[in-house]
């Protein structure tokens, strides 16, 4: 979540890539709570909160950007509202409005917190960025066709809105490919293309305290080739068994779809070449294997 503080912060002009915030090494006390991080991070630049996914970083961006402009973010992303994905059963997950917020929401919010969202909503979210901030609405399918292959109904892209510039969404891309070539997902690097994404890491919400001690769920979210991207794909695991960071165990994962996936596109290495087969992917694994695996990751 912390895509949509930075985004927001870049957009509107208060944080620069190459501004710096003090990280506290770990301990950030705010509105009479105590913040943490999963390292001890002192001064980091805006980039690399995003690279090391730092939550005081993204507290304190959060703070600068001010409650009443993350909440136009938070909405303008499309949460706390339903996709409108033509399938029953979808959920607008919980956004409470600015006033309902206590002191500390503004510095937990930013890092995922005292907010629940769904994982459409957030690829929904990661795919404006790479479409150069504009949202898009989620399709499920190009077109129908009767069984004699005839056409009968075609669907086009619809845009939604413009949620950052252009600019700022360029900005984010740059940040995000750091997260990949030296920060929280190196192992979802891929060999012939660029990858740009965030991992994730949240508690599961429940409890007497909120959330479940020791459930996690575990995500990353990439698209590839970030420059010029044609592919986002969004891997979650629920309460995984061996670790809980996303960049340790979700990232190899996405690794996998992705260059079995850039296989089966024929997406166009960023070298130039023919696509090849990526040597991680079991050569046993068919187009049709391949369409179930990718359904099921997402």
């Amino acid at each position: 979540f912390k895509i949509v503080v930075v985004s927001g912060a870049l957009n509107d002009g208060v944080a620069r890539l190459s501004d710096t915030f003090d990280c506290e090494h770990g301990h950030f006390h705010y509105a009479g709570h105590v913040l943490h991080d999963h390292e001890s991070y002192g001064v980091l630049t805006v980039e690399q909160i995003i690279t090391k996914s730092s939550n005081i970083g993204a507290a304190k961006i959060g703070i600068k950007l001010g409650e009443s402009r993350l909440y136009d973010y938070i909405h303008n992303y499309g949460f706390g509202s339903r996709t409108g994905l033509p399938l029953q059963g979808e959920i607008g997950g919980i956004v409470h409005p600015v006033k309902k917020w206590s002191k500390v929401s503004i510095a937990r919010i930013p890092m995922g917190q005292g907010i629940a969202v769904t994982s459409l909503q957030m690829m929904m979210a990661m795919c404006a960025i790479a479409n150069k901030g504009v949202l898009m609405q989620p399709m499920l399918v190009e077109r129908l066709e009767d069984r004699d292959h005839i056409v009968v109904d075609k669907y086009s892209p619809q845009r939604v809105r413009r949620v950052i510039s252009e600019a700022a969404a360029e900005e984010m891309v740059t940040a995000l490919k750091t997260v990949v070539t030296k920060g929280t997902a190196i192992k979802a690097a891929m060999t012939n293309y660029t990858v740009a994404g965030k991992t994730g890491t949240a508690e599961k919400s429940g409890g007497p305290e909120g959330y479940l001690k020791g459930k996690y769920f575990a995500s990353f979210i990439g698209f590839f080739p970030a420059d010029n991207p044609e592919i986002c794909i969004s891997v979650v695991m629920d309460e995984p068994k061996h670790g809980y960071y996303g960049g340790q165990i979700v990232a190899p994962v996405f690794k996998q779809i992705a260059e079995a996936a850039a296989n089966y596109l024929n997406i166009r290495p960023e070298d130039g070449e023919a696509a090849p087969v990526p040597s991680t992917v079991d050569p046993r694994v068919d187009n049709r294997t391949l369409k179930n695996l990718a359904a099921r990751s997402q």
